[in-house]
């Protein structure tokens, strides 16, 4: 059936207001915790009324868990983005772009880093992030093959994962200590995601360099 442009236009109107709602969130968490901002207050950012905000969410923790799959989006395109001659030319030098690449996408957004890795964040949350993390595994066993022709097998695949929970915890450890990453915590990210690695790497001669 033909979308009438009336309806073509209610929709497109409802999708701004819940973009909106989503920048605004992400505002207001740049100076705020989780559980201090209503989901009146984002409303109430966002210029869209309370009683039709309700038609988007449900409350502040269902627009939390859509912004936290928007920042998927966001760290996923940055990950899967062509790397540099000088980033390709180890395995090591890949990881130690893709930890960046993740720490810049934090860096750029505060409220990301308090949303995904704050000690407030939900756990179903931290669940959905864990299974994005798997994902980012697969982009950079994807990296690894074509820039260093390692084979992607299924225990690697998943030592990839684990790495990725390691720079995880860093990340972690940094925004629940000093309120942000590091670049001191950024370097201890790539040693220990590497130094797990190179248990599995090592034995086909691309250990550590």
């Amino acid at each position: 059936m033909k979308t009438t442009g009336k309806g073509t236009g209610v929709y497109r109107k409802g999708l701004e207001r819940r973009e909106r709602m989503l920048d605004a969130a992400e505002a207001l968490l740049a100076n705020a915790e989780l559980d201090e901002i209503s989901l009146k207050d984002i409303a109430e950012r966002a210029g869209v009324p309370v009683s039709s905000a309700y038609h988007f969410f449900d409350n502040a923790h269902a627009v939390y868990k859509a912004l936290g799959a928007r920042f998927s989006v966001v760290l996923n395109e940055s990950l899967g983005g062509r790397y540099s001659a000088s980033e390709s030319r180890s395995w090591q030098s890949l990881f130690d772009a893709a930890v960046d690449r993740g720490a810049r996408v934090y860096g750029d957004s505060p409220a990301y880093a308090k949303l995904i890795l704050g000690a407030r964040t939900s756990p179903d949350i931290k669940i959905a992030d864990r299974a994005n993390d798997e994902h980012i595994g697969g982009l950079v066993m994807s990296l690894f093959e074509r820039s260093c022709g390692i084979n992607p097998d299924a225990e690697l695949s998943r030592a990839l994962y684990f790495a990725i929970e390691i720079v995880d915890l860093m990340f972690s450890l940094s925004v629940q200590t000093h309120g942000e990453i590091t670049p001191t915590m950024v370097a201890e990210a790539k040693r220990a995601g590497k130094a797990y690695l190179s248990t599995y790497l090592a034995e086909s001669g691309l250990g550590l360099d």
